[in-house]
């Protein structure tokens, strides 16, 4: 062999095409899929509002299923699923930040919460 052709086969070695890790995953069916379970926890969502269930019952149907909508997008639709470690715990603060918010507004004035014109102070 000629110093050319070894070259040019160390040349086409190095030059593999990378899979990415998430690449049979990623695409448009997965999103498609994502969707449709948005969309089916958004219709349980809808019937527990309409069913006459009591008010902590509701409260719970709804708050349970608003995290896993709240993962379903984070991790597919921003791609948190395929970041980095770091870019996973970075995105904890802000959820922190808005549990302290609503804990600070339902314990400092309990009947905010109970109509618009009254949360917004009008």
């Amino acid at each position: 062999m000629s110093e050319e052709e070894i070259e040019k086969e160390e040349v086409e070695e190095t030059t593999e095409p990378v899979e990415e890790e998430h690449h049979e995953e990623h695409g448009v069916p997965l999103f498609i899929r994502v969707f449709a379970w948005l969309v089916f926890y958004t219709l349980i969502e809808v019937g527990a509002i309409l069913q006459e269930f009591s008010f902590w019952t509701t409260m719970f149907i709804l708050f349970s299923i608003a995290f896993v909508k709240v993962w379903y997008i984070a991790a597919y639709f921003m791609h948190l699923k395929w970041d980095p470690p770091l870019a996973k715990h970075t995105s904890v603060v802000p959820v922190l930040f808005l549990a302290i918010m609503f804990l600070g507004i339902g314990l400092t004035n309990p009947g905010a919460v109970d109509d618009f014109r009254s949360l917004c102070g009008f």
